[in-house]
């Protein structure tokens, strides 16, 4: 099967530019094995399922968006609840996800969703009027970055939110398993929640909580919930 070649060949790299390239090709794939066959898109829809954080009338950013994994199942969500006037923004600093992430939003009729090329680290490229975010969404982003780029991350993000705006997490755990995967395939930094509560406070975060996922993800992806 063709993903059995794909899973075979990113086993086999040990090169962080060789796996980014094989992602940067191959967006889809990374779509059906993350996102689908692991089940992390189900994750999330039970997650914000049994959340309040879809609010009418909310604009919300999606910082990282890979292939749209977020704003889809917010979207999603806020038509089953029947909630009204969401705006969505979306960007990524990789054009083969956003690619696959802009095939979907037509065939969902979708009008209020906007993406963008982008780097966290460079919010001035943003359009002027991406900002004011009553809900920020980083998935599994801020650990793809050098260490020392993440606390002015969090700055960009906390400059995009409104007043009493919420940036809510996802970002990897350090343990046994993510240490392998995460290092020897894509050369990531991995953090503990004390970590991750040191850098918010720095970025000028003052409140923070931590989310549970379902046993099966929370040994290995940390949610936290920050509020100036």
């Amino acid at each position: 099967m063709k993903v059995n070649r794909w899973v075979e060949a990113l086993l086999n790299m040990n090169n962080n530019s060789q796996v980014q390239k094989l992602y940067a090709n191959r967006a889809d794939f990374y779509e059906r094995l993350f996102i689908n066959f692991l089940g992390w898109g189900k994750e999330l829809e039970t997650f914000f399922w049994k959340s309040d954080y879809v609010q009418p009338n909310i604009k919300v950013l999606d910082a990282g968006c890979g292939t749209g994994i977020i704003t889809k199942t917010l979207f999603q969500l806020a038509r089953r609840k029947d909630v009204g006037g969401v705006k969505f923004h979306a960007f990524d600093i990789t054009q083969n996800m956003l690619e696959v992430f802009q095939q979907w939003i037509p065939k969902q009729g979708a009008k209020n969703i906007e993406i963008q090329k982008a780097d966290v680290l460079e919010i001035d490229a943003l359009p002027p009027y991406w900002k004011d975010y009553e809900l920020i969404v980083a998935s599994t982003m801020l650990e793809y970055l050098p260490k020392d780029k993440v606390e002015h991350a969090l700055k960009n993000l906390r400059k995009l939110l409104s007043i009493g705006g919420i940036l809510l997490i996802f970002i990897t755990k350090r343990n046994f398993i993510t240490r392998w995967l995460a290092k020897k395939w894509w050369k990531t930094n991995l953090y503990d929640e004390p970590g991750i509560v040191t850098l918010l406070n720095s970025a000028g975060f003052v409140k923070s909580e931590f989310k549970k996922l379902s046993f099966g993800w929370a040994s290995s992806i940390i949610v936290i919930e920050a509020k100036c």
